[in-house]
């Protein structure tokens, strides 16, 4: 229940609203019988009906409000009204250290004395029994006076309830079933191990998350980081924490303090938070020896001093001679956002959406309608005739006038005026792991087999580095001098891939290679003599010597919260970020979802075009396929990297992997007891119930061959066929599911081909090739290769799909209006193609990924379509571009050389 100012609860008169959380929303209010100021927390609706949870909560409640201590936010009772149930709080004024840790790093001494407070808190709840289990820097108030005061203690336990299938999350915070083993609580950045790996905690989790919060009050940092939840919670699992960012003079007590707080085996913990508090008390005892204080960006803090001083030897030199001497006023670095309109989304996320002119007077980005281009001077992007459809990595050429960008449907990098008309192709290619556009006349692009370049006017490519085994090179450059290219290599696989990654030069008159740097991706070099390069969603700078190719300084934070390429396990490094000559930064605000990610399931009537709305929720979807009896459908989910399966009729979503590589491409078995997926390089599968553990199907072909995705059983279930990737090919081939199996090639040329289907009585293989310079479909017999082929497709088609119940052969058409087609056929002892009709327009839909089918065909004939949503049901923000105009006089601020 919602409530207004002037409003009443009980004796309490609403003020104003606080803020808003998983647990509810918090109020100011006025308590008319003790003339005092509460906080009002308004209890979630689900408690409501919930008769045995509302009973464990206030069970808890009373338990909560027998603390008693002044680093604890009181409770002060419960209150009704209107079936609505109200927690009444002691009002905390202040800011929350989360808050405080926003301004930088906080000294040591101040920070210890924080400390001390928290861990007096917690030893005082921990002695009656109390843990908190959700302690983090925004449950954590700073009063004006400087003391510490812990808020929420043990209101994520009395907020769980006993039932398991409660929805009551708001991620990162995790609030499901907290007391019972085998169930997450609490929030992943600052979970202990145990807590990540559902187990039970008790109060030593509590001291991880003490541990956690001090760290990050001295670096400014915090200890585990991740793009997605799942990366948070494997980083807590997997990795220790980077105790490099603390300052090497820090008193070794702090270090120790940490470093048993932090050890993942709680039996190696401090085993009391008052062991913990009599250590802080010692270490204060002489604060001249730990109040050295760290530095987030030291080159921040040097940076005015060199101007300082220069000003004041002008001021000195100017007065000494008499004379006036004016300093020009620095040039204003000015900012501006730009909200992409809520009807437009960003299409293909995994590669570059945004490109920004080299002299920083346009942008443009590309969306599921096509590209659009925005002058700085207009108040609106206008879409670019000509640029309709799949589009990728818009790339501007140096004079701004063109673009070059990925045609999804030609499979060609492709060029246009950005006054639009005529798109011209340049050359053949698959989707490019980054683009740059050279003064020189050429286009530098990356590829699975190495970084290739071609003239702009189109021609043939030259491979100009092979990518070494198991190598993936992202985004390159040339450096001045136009001898050494700049890109980023790794060898290392999973979601944080890129952020391992090297960033080095390699020159094109001797191959030699050169590391710049390590751990980041992405990497420019602008003409302020700064390396900038993207890492977790941050961007930082070093200065570079371009000529030496040595980095001269440390590293500093530039900008934060850059849109990065949806799932960097399967995907390329992109940064959404670029640098115009004359010194704007713009940028791609991320919010986690690559700003349209979200896709919702819907049924739609090929006939009436009537859409009928499935209920689960919206999220990363692609590649739906049904079960085999109709009643689920298996989900690749680019949220989490995973597969999920949608029960229609029990309405219930559910996830079938946790691993921490990408998972995609769900097939079923025959009789739909089991789900097959790819894991790179591997086949795995699963039982379809969700028991048991999954198991590698098929071993990874090797050599050249970096991916197997599957697409179907054979009739009698012994086979599997898939897409085989390799370096510059796609082929589809068959095996055995018996160790040691050898491949069967179905289709191997140097053609691509994708998307293989099987007909309803096995006698047939509809597949997609692009040996005519376009996706066209194709029907061969099954397993006889050799007995005739039949094109189906007549000016572009993707994605085939059989009809189950008649002769129909359905894909969609992407060349010129999206279109989801129905090609009738009939056969005897040959295939006979008749009449091809088209059924409904799919630009609404998301028809893109073309290694796999977006939609499916349900029994009764409906299509099964994704719907991308500008924003997600909870109401997340549409994407925002940055720009920063005059940005050079600030990099040149913080990243002194």
């Amino acid at each position: 229940m919602a409530l207004t100012p002037g409003s009443r609860c009980g004796p309490y008169e609403i003020l104003g609203l606080i803020g808003k959380g998983g647990m509810g929303e918090v109020y100011r209010a006025h308590d008319t019988q003790l003339d005092r100021e509460v906080a009002i927390k308004a209890l979630p609706e689900e408690f409501a009906g919930d008769s045995d949870r509302l009973s464990r909560f206030e069970r808890e409640a009373k338990l909560l409000a027998s603390l008693n201590h002044p680093n604890i936010a009181a409770i002060y009772g419960l209150e009704s009204s209107h079936e609505s149930r109200f927690l009444i709080l002691e009002l905390i004024e202040g800011e929350t250290l989360a808050e405080r840790i926003e301004a930088g790093p906080i000294p040591v001494e101040e920070t210890l004395k924080i400390a001390l407070h928290i861990a007096e808190a917690l030893e005082a709840a921990h002695d009656r029994g109390v843990i908190h289990r959700d302690l983090k820097p925004g449950n954590i108030k700073i009063t004006p006076e400087g003391k510490a005061k812990v808020l929420d203690f043990g209101l994520a336990k009395a907020f769980a309830g006993s039932d398991s299938s409660s929805t009551l999350s708001n991620s990162p915070t995790l609030t499901m079933n907290m007391t019972q083993q085998g169930v997450i609580l609490g929030t992943a950045a600052y979970m202990a191990p145990e807590q990540a790996r559902g187990k039970k905690v008790d109060h030593r989790s509590d001291i991880w998350s003490f541990g956690c919060v001090v760290y990050e009050m001295l670096t400014g940092h915090r200890v585990f980081q991740g793009e997605e939840v799942s990366d948070i919670l494997a980083s807590v699992l997997a990795r220790d924490p980077d105790f490099t960012k603390l300052e090497s003079r820090l008193h070794p007590g702090v270090r120790k303090l940490l470093l048993r707080c932090l050890d993942k085996d709680p039996r190696n913990r401090w085993q009391a938070a008052g062991d913990v508090r009599f250590e802080i008390q010692e270490l204060l005892k002489e604060p001249t020896e730990v109040s050295a204080r760290l530095e987030a960006s030291p080159t921040v803090r040097r940076s005015w001093i060199p101007w300082t001083a220069a000003l004041v030897l002008v001021a000195t030199v100017a007065a000494a001679a008499g004379w006036m001497l004016r300093i020009p006023a620095p040039t204003a670095v000015t900012r501006f956002d730009y909200d992409l309109p809520g009807s437009q989304v960003f299409r293909n996320a995994g590669r570059p959406v945004f490109g920004f002119s080299p002299d920083g007077r346009r942008f443009a980005y590309n969306t599921a309608t096509g590209i659009f281009l925005r002058e700085l001077d207009q108040l609106e992007a206008r879409l670019i005739a000509g640029t309709e459809g799949a589009a990728t990595s818009p790339t501007f050429s140096p004079d701004g006038q063109w673009l070059v960008y990925f045609d999804v449907a030609s499979l060609k990098l492709t060029k246009i005026a950005i006054s639009g008309g005529a798109a011209i192709p340049l050359t053949q290619s698959s989707n490019p792991f980054g683009v740059s556009w050279e003064a020189d006349g050429t286009i530098l692009y990356g590829q699975p087999a190495g970084i290739y370049r071609v003239s702009e006017n189109g021609g043939m490519s030259e491979l100009l580095f092979k990518a070494q085994d198991r190598e993936a090179l992202y985004g390159p450059q040339l450096l001045p001098g136009g001898d050494w290219v700049l890109f980023t290599s790794t060898k290392v696989s999973g979601s944080k891939r890129w952020d391992q990654a090297e960033i080095v030069a390699q020159s094109l008159k001797t191959q030699e290679r050169v590391v710049v740097w390590r751990g980041g991706s992405d990497a420019r070099y602008v003409p302020t003599g700064h390396l900038l390069y993207a890492l977790d969603d941050g961007l930082f700078a070093v200065p570079f010597d371009a000529d030496s190719l040595k980095v001269t300084g440390g590293a500093v934070s530039v900008a934060e919260d850059v849109l990065r390429a949806a799932v960097p396990a399967n995907n390329t490094a992109a940064a959404n970020y670029n640098v115009s000559r004359n010194g704007s930064l713009a940028y791609v605000e991320g919010f986690g979802q690559a700003g349209g990610a979200l896709r919702s399931l819907v049924w739609v009537d090929r006939r009436t075009m009537r859409e009928e709305k499935v209920s689960a929720e919206a999220r990363g979807y692609a590649y739906p396929r049904i079960s085999p009896d109709g009643s689920r459908v298996a989900l690749d989910d680019r949220l989490d990297n995973d597969i999920q399966v949608w029960d229609f009729a029990a309405k219930t979503l559910t996830r079938l992997t946790f691993g921490m590589e990408l998972e995609a491409y769900p097939t079923w078995t025959l009789g739909g007891d089991r789900i097959a997926y790819s894991q790179t390089p591997d086949i795995f599968w699963k039982a379809a119930n969700n028991t048991g553990s999954s198991t590698k199907l098929v071993e990874g072909l090797g050599g050249s061959f970096t991916e197997m995705d599957p697409y179907f059983f054979s009739p009698d279930g012994s086979q599997i066929v898939f897409r085989a990737l390799s370096l510059g090919s796609e082929d589809i081939g068959m095996m055995s599911m018996k160790p040691g199996s050898k491949v069967e090639w179905l289709l191997r040329s140097q053609f691509n081909e994708r998307n293989a289907e099987l007909s309803p009585d096995g006698k047939w293989m509809a597949y997609q090739s692009d040996e005519t310079g376009d996706w066209e479909i194709y029907v061969q017999p099954f397993p006889d290769v050799e007995a005739g082929r039949w094109q189906i497709s007549n000016g572009s088609g993707m994605y085939p799909r059989w009809s189950k119940n008649s002769n129909e052969l359905f894909y969609a058409q992407t060349g010129g209006t999206p279109a989801m087609m129905a090609a009738q056929f009939t056969t005897s002892r040959d295939f006979v193609l008749g009449t091809r009709v088209k059924l409904f327009d799919v630009s609404a839909y998301f028809v893109a990924g073309p290694a796999g089918r977006p939609y499916d065909v349900g029994s009764d004939g409906r299509f099964l379509m994704l719907k991308t949503q500008a924003t997600s049901e909870e109401g997340t923000p549409p994407p925002v571009i940055i720009v920063v105009e005059n940005w050079f006089d600030e990099l040149r601020k913080k990243a002194l050389k």
